[in-house]
């Protein structure tokens, strides 16, 4: 068994090849916070997900004993205490012939089943689709920490050696010794004044904006996309002088404020989806403003009969599908034809999460939306061809 916390790119693409009879796909909703640990919130879920899953094996004519085989590594979670207290939003479980697949992901997912001849990844897709990649720079005087950032994932790059992580290291561990002088008052240490060339503020002031200056140039050697937002954790005045110096290009309009020295990784990357909101949504709402313009010329449709071989031929551009709706049915790939059902019955594709892979291994742009966010009203899959 394969246990992993985040999936890679190139493994999602691998996982939307694999063709097999019998993949199962499993969606187990989780809390982060461990309460599935107390009450088995989580291992009642997927108890009752492996009772539909062998509902389904039992369609493809499989007998009980080899049911019970090829569940058994699923079958092994619902004791492992450990596992469960290890979650995020949502585990993915993908099981085939050859060995079991589980994934902690950052997902709010319903709880799901599938089986067919291929595994079902379409709530896992919007990780990598649209994903709204950028930079979060933690800035203090103390402690310099950088993160390649996104919508489900935050990543530290260790800058040790290339980017000063602290103020002493670009002004000297002696700055206030080589540029305070002493003046003795009354009253001996007590009454002891400090004092610079000008005021102390004043110089502190510029040692700030020297080791600013620094870290910013240093950030060249590591940002080589002037393209992707940098978002700054700092206290207001710290951004005021780094948006002043600073010489990249999408510095956000937006920061973290405050002294984020001792702040996790994980409630960082919070507090910076609450305020990147507006950048991750200019990819939806630029792709619903072209789909409407040119709906009206031939390049769009919301028919399955239209969109389903059009994914498969690399002609969609963009593709927009409602969350939690999907249609069913088989593609006769030689024949161009379609039959849709209604209901999942064995053997049958979910039509929407094959629109959806193809699409996105054919490099176009999927966006799974709430019902008021189609672009359509009264539609649940709207396709924008590029041809």
């Amino acid at each position: 068994m394969e246990n992993d916390y985040l999936i890679s790119k190139n493994e999602f693409a691998k996982l939307s090849r694999i063709h097999d009879q019998h993949c199962v796909s499993i969606y187990v909703p989780t809390d982060r916070a461990g309460k599935e640990v107390d009450n088995k919130k989580g291992q009642i879920t997927l108890k009752n997900c492996l009772k539909e899953v062998k509902s389904k094996l039992k369609d493809y004519q499989l007998k009980d004993t080899e049911i019970e085989d090829y569940l058994s590594p699923a079958e092994d979670l619902l004791e492992d205490h450990h596992f469960w207290r290890n979650q995020s939003d949502c585990l993915v479980i993908l099981l085939d012939k050859n060995k079991m697949m589980t994934y902690t992901l950052p997902i709010n997912q319903p709880q799901f089943t599938y089986v067919a001849d291929h595994f079902y990844l379409l709530p896992i897709l919007p990780i990598f689709s649209y994903n709204g990649r950028f930079y979060l720079l933690n800035l203090s005087l103390n402690k310099v920490k950088f993160y390649e950032t996104s919508r489900y994932s935050i990543e530290e790059v260790v800058v040790k050696g290339i980017v000063p992580e602290q103020l002493e290291e670009v002004v000297g561990y002696d700055y206030e010794k080589n540029h305070l002088q002493f003046r003795s008052g009354q009253g001996g240490e007590a009454g002891a004044i400090f004092h610079g060339q000008g005021s102390g503020k004043d110089h502190k002031a510029i040692e700030t904006e020297k080791f600013f200056r620094a870290v910013d140039q240093s950030l060249k050697n590591i940002i080589k996309d002037d393209k992707t937002p940098l978002v700054l954790a700092c206290v207001d005045h710290y951004y005021s002088l780094f948006k002043k110096i600073t010489s990249h290009p999408k510095l956000y309009h937006k920061h973290i404020n405050g002294n984020h020295e001792d702040t996790s990784p994980l409630l960082l990357h919070e507090m910076a989806l609450e305020i990147v909101d507006d950048y991750f949504q200019k990819g939806r709402k630029s792709a619903t403003v072209k789909l409407k313009e040119q709906s009206s010329v031939g390049k769009f449709s919301s028919d399955l009969n239209d969109i389903i071989p059009a994914a498969l031929e690399g002609r969609i551009e963009s593709l927009f599908i409602q969350k939690s709706n999907d249609r069913y049915g088989l593609y006769d790939i030689i024949n161009r034809s379609l039959i849709i059902d209604e209901g999942h019955k064995a053997k049958q594709a979910s039509l929407f999460n094959m629109a959806a892979i193809q699409t996105w291994l054919k490099d176009g742009n999927v966006f799974i939306v709430e019902k008021d966010k189609m672009p359509f009203n009264g539609t649940s899959i709207n396709a924008l061809f590029r041809y």
